[in-house]
């Protein structure tokens, strides 16, 4: 059900954002999980990048968690706006290029919707 003030195209368009968001992460975890998979071992507890990796493999089974649950609920207009602008500013996974212009791309979306 949408509120007075949104639209249904401002639904749509903010469901498709939390979708690319959530199918990006999933790309994430794909690419990390391999390559800790591939990680030459033994590996010694004090190994920094594994850590690091580990880490990041955790971050994001939370974020994965935290969007796709959010998805299940009906949320709000405001609700979605929030969970998109948490990921826009929330730390990059990757140095990648494609990543920075997913975000740069939510964030100029995000602000003519709100």
């Amino acid at each position: 059900m949408t509120s007075r003030t949104e639209t249904v195209p401002d639904s749509a368009k903010l469901e498709s954002m939390r979708e690319e968001i959530r199918l990006h992460l999933e790309h994430l975890r794909r690419t990390l999980a391999a390559e800790i998979l591939s990680y030459p071992t033994p590996i010694p507890r004090c190994d920094a990048q594994f850590n690091h990796l580990y880490e990041q493999q955790a971050r994001l089974a939370r974020d994965l968690d935290r969007i796709g649950a959010f998805g299940e609920k009906n949320p709000g207009r405001e609700d979605c706006i929030a969970s998109i602008g948490r990921f826009i500013a929330s730390a990059p996974y990757t140095d990648d290029g494609g990543e920075r212009e997913l975000r740069s791309r939510m964030k100029k979306q995000a602000f003519r919707i709100q």
